[in-house]
């Protein structure tokens, strides 16, 4: 069962066969090698690089590694044995354990991100008011979350994700439990269309599979096109174009309206 502050248990951590799963594609993944050049463009704004950063829930530790080559004092903190195990092959601190009320201690957290992980989290404002509580005054914390229920599809359920975000929501959530906005808004804009089409529609009329009615070739073929890297042709020169364009957007400060994730820099409200 979880507990009031919505924190991991056995329902909420991925298995290490997916986490594997997942290890053995980050790294060609266009997903999230554009998603960890998003992360790591916003931390070289807001983030102090000889600061230890934690990845809370970090899994794999694609991005961990990726912020930690660009010169990031990373750690990470995820509960799957398995997904620490594979964090240290890419030469990260992985701890392998879940924040509690009594670790870490109180204030000990000053740079810290929470890529995909507050969905899976039943109290997610219990979370958030325990993670303030950890972090030191005007800590930092990146955070991700897929946006609109709109998009909500069987990927979801398969994922045990208990809702999706809009921008607005996240910014409430964060500030009821003591965060400051610095910055928030959308991105993957160029996937809210397929995926609305894709996974949403195509799934409620039945020519797509459900994720738990397809077997385990089917899911790993979808996995497969979803994540693995771009192939040459138009839709890579596309793909890429919108990438770029949307990466200056953010970059300059400007927020997007839409978006298939969220994503937010907040700041830990002085007492």
């Amino acid at each position: 069962m979880k507990n009031r502050y919505g924190q991991y248990d056995e329902s909420t951590v991925f298995s290490d066969d997916l986490q594997d799963k997942l290890f053995k594609i980050e790294a060609d993944s266009w997903w999230f090698q554009y998603r960890a050049k998003v992360i790591t463009g916003l931390m070289k704004q807001h983030y102090d690089m000889n600061v230890m950063t934690v990845d809370i829930g970090g899994g794999n530790g694609y991005t961990t590694a990726v912020a930690k080559r660009k010169g990031y004092n990373m750690g990470l903190l995820e509960p799957s044995e398995g997904a620490c195990a594979n964090a240290r092959k890419r030469g990260i601190d992985a701890h392998a354990g879940m924040m509690t009320e009594q670790y870490p201690d109180d204030g000990s957290y000053h740079q810290a991100l929470l890529l995909d992980v507050l969905e899976h989290i039943e109290d997610d404002e219990g979370f958030l008011r325990l993670l303030n509580r950890k972090m030191s005054d005007d800590a930092t914390v990146l955070i991700t979350v897929p946006a609109y229920m709109l998009l909500w599809s069987s990927e979801d359920d398969h994922a045990d994700h208990f809702r999706r975000y809009t921008a607005p929501e996240l910014e409430k959530k964060a500030h009821m439990a003591g965060f400051d906005t610095v910055y928030a808004g959308y991105f993957m804009q160029f996937l809210f269309l397929p995926i609305l089409f894709v996974r949403v529609f195509l799934e409620k009329i039945g020519l797509l599979k459900r994720q738990d009615e397809r077997t385990e070739e089917e899911r790993a073929a979808v996995m497969d096109k979803q994540f693995r890297q771009k192939k040459k042709g138009i839709v890579s020169f596309v793909l890429g174009a919108l990438e770029r364009a949307e990466y200056r957007r953010i970059m300059s400060g400007r927020r997007q309206k839409f978006g298939a994730s969220v994503i937010a820099v907040f700041r830990k409200r002085r007492a």
